[in-house]
């Protein structure tokens, strides 16, 4: 029998709450590949739509409520990162981001653009529910604008 249980996270800055549910029995897998959001970008389709220059993408460890994480890093403690999601996960974090965030039209059947947390660096992260889930894209350090994020984030949409 799988029991589920609630965390609260509180970001100060970005969101007052992001609710994870997470598995409490179980394999520890996440049901996806940390890999797999690594190949959703190469450094190229970053610096096309952002005009940032990073290095190749480190899969992350696997993070409660998620299934995959990449990292790109550029120079200025810039890094870009994808996370991908399931739909229940993604759909908790853009009610809650809705909060301080906008909305971006055009951007999966949902979509929420957030500034990133001071703590972070700053930035912009923009969540998206897609018909696969979801997925956030981050660009946090202080050329993470709104508009490189979600052109980003187009991007990832179109690779899914």
């Amino acid at each position: 029998m799988l029991r589920y249980t609630v965390r609260r996270l509180t970001m100060p800055g970005l969101i007052s709450a992001v609710s994870l549910v997470t598995p409490a029995l179980g394999s520890g897998s996440q049901g996806g590949s940390t890999q797999s959001a690594c190949g959703l970008l190469s450094p190229a389709d970053i610096a096309k739509a952002t005009g940032l220059v990073v290095g190749n993408g480190t899969a992350g460890p696997a993070i409660p409520g998620t299934l995959g994480k990449c990292t790109w890093t550029a120079g200025g403690n810039t890094r870009v990162i994808v996370t991908l999601a399931d739909a229940q996960h993604m759909q908790l974090t853009i009610a809650a981001e809705r909060q301080q965030g906008t909305d971006v039209p055009g951007l999966g059947s949902q979509a929420v653009a957030v500034p990133a947390a001071p703590f972070t660096g700053g930035g912009h992260i923009v969540s998206v529910l897609d018909a696969k889930g979801g997925f956030g894209v981050s660009i946090l350090g202080k050329v993470g604008t709104r508009d490189r994020a979600v052109a980003l984030a187009r991007i990832v949409a179109s690779h899914r």
